[in-house]
């Protein structure tokens, strides 16, 4: 067979390429680069996350300025369809599906999330990572919140911050919305990323914290990492041990479960 020019298109991911005189190798398909919105370097106001004590209490972290350099992220969530791409080249691990490609892809736990986010690097020469807790944070724009507590119920009496966060989870737990919907049915926030707070919570790279709280409140004096539990992001921070895909049948570490877990992708930008 003669050597030739052109590709002949074999599946959903895969391409036939003619190499030299003769000979045809079967290599992956071309990837289409996903919709982007860029976040310039900035100050950022960050509440860290995790359990934090002064004594025997428990008590917000106090709010932290740190730098937070510019980055690149994923418009929309990861798609079924970008997912399947990873499967069918045996480096992500299949997930349940809708057999939609406008649908986010959730059931997917943090191990499967950094599996695509190595794919999709290797594949895109590019460096693609799930985003920390505090850049969620920032790209959440006006949808962000503060999950810290009032003065009062972080005062002495520890009846009043389980009071608080027992009215608070009982809130929660009447918004859950089980339906699946298509990309984009939540909107876009004032930063320009898609389906912020809808009903999929996002994996990000933080792990649960637990730390200590100077006397005065004003810093974290210590802080110790757990990354079998990671935080993830959407309506309200939560807390979900690394391999779980439906943290409402159980694995959901701290908090009320998320609707369904999926994950966008950022990567750091000049």
């Amino acid at each position: 067979m003669p050597a030739r020019s052109t590709f002949a298109a074999i599946g959903a991911g895969a391409i036939l390429i003619a190499v030299g005189v003769g000979f045809w190798v079967q290599g992956p398909a071309p990837l289409s680069m996903p919709e982007t919105v860029r976040l310039e370097a900035a100050l950022q106001s960050y509440r860290p996350a995790g359990e934090f004590r002064q004594g025997t209490r428990v008590v917000d972290a106090p709010v932290e300025t740190i730098a937070a350099p510019a980055i690149e992220v994923m418009k929309h969530h990861v798609s079924e369809a970008d997912y399947a791409l990873c499967v069918v080249e045996a480096a992500c691990l299949a997930a349940p599906s809708t057999q939609r490609a406008d649908m986010a892809q959730t059931n997917v736990n943090y191990i499967d999330a950094i599996a695509y986010a190595r794919w999709f690097s290797d594949r895109t020469g590019a460096d693609w990572r799930l985003p920390t807790d505090a850049e969620w944070q920032r790209l959440a724009g006006d949808r962000a919140l503060d999950d810290g507590f009032s003065a009062e119920a972080n005062g002495a009496d520890p009846s009043r911050r389980w009071i608080a966060s027992y009215r608070r989870e009982v809130e929660r737990r009447g918004e859950a919305d089980l339906e699946a919907h298509p990309l984009g049915h939540f909107g876009i926030n004032d930063v320009g990323v898609a389906d912020i707070a809808g009903n999929v919570w996002e994996w990000t790279e933080s792990c649960f914290q637990n730390g200590t709280v100077a006397a005065d409140g004003s810093v974290v004096e210590t802080r110790s990492n757990y990354c079998g539990v990671r935080a993830v992001q959407g309506k309200h921070r939560g807390f979900v041990i690394d391999f779980v895909r439906d943290a409402r049948s159980g694995g959901c570490a701290a908090g009320v479960p998320p609707d369904y877990l999926g994950f966008r992708l950022v990567r750091d930008v000049s």
